[in-house]
């Protein structure tokens, strides 16, 4: 149907994935979440250090764990309520 690098089927993924997002924001402020508080961040999930596949022999190889396989990677959103002073709001969304 599409190719797999086709602009409209990034940008229809891409549309899906903000609904997605935008579904669980709503439902964390129905439980009463202060989204002004919020924050995202990045993460990603690397091979284990033992791992053997060709990507972290690499990393290995060239001793920069950079190279090294990822098994997961996407973002988290924290919302905190009590602790206020543990947030940085300077890269909130929200920050004035």
């Amino acid at each position: 149907m599409f190719s797999r690098k086709s602009v409209k089927h990034r940008d229809i993924i891409l549309k899906m994935a903000m609904k997605e997002v935008e579904k669980m924001l709503r439902e964390l402020e129905k439980e009463g979440k202060d989204l002004s508080l919020m924050k995202m961040r990045k993460f990603q999930k690397t091979h284990h250090i033992d791992c053997v596949c060709p990507k972290c022999q690499l990393a290995e190889k060239k001793n920069n764990p950079r190279y090294r396989g990822l098994r997961e990677y996407g973002f988290k959103v924290y919302v905190s309520e009590d602790d206020h002073e543990d947030i940085d709001h300077s890269s909130s969304f929200f920050s004035e």
